[in-house]
């Protein structure tokens, strides 16, 4: 769980809203809409694609990121 809630911190749903909400169609667009270096996002949403909470797709002009989920609750038992 401790990883999950590292990857969900404040920035890095903000990066996802800006994935919904904006479209960037590669990492660098991403990148520079965000002021974080290309290597961090790009390893940021590896990771988040690991927990299926963005898709990276392959393209022409680089890969484009697509949000698989952009709003979370979390119950605890």
């Amino acid at each position: 769980m401790g990883s999950l809630a590292a990857i969900l911190s404040d920035d890095n749903r903000a990066l996802l809203r800006i994935i919904r909400d904006v479209k960037p169609q590669s990492l660098t667009e991403l990148a520079e809409l965000t002021g974080r270096k290309v290597s961090n996002v790009s390893r940021t949403l590896k990771t988040m694609a690991d927990y299926g909470l963005v898709q990276l797709q392959r393209g022409k002009s680089g890969v484009r990121p697509i949000a698989m989920a952009t709003s979370f609750t979390i119950l605890l038992d």
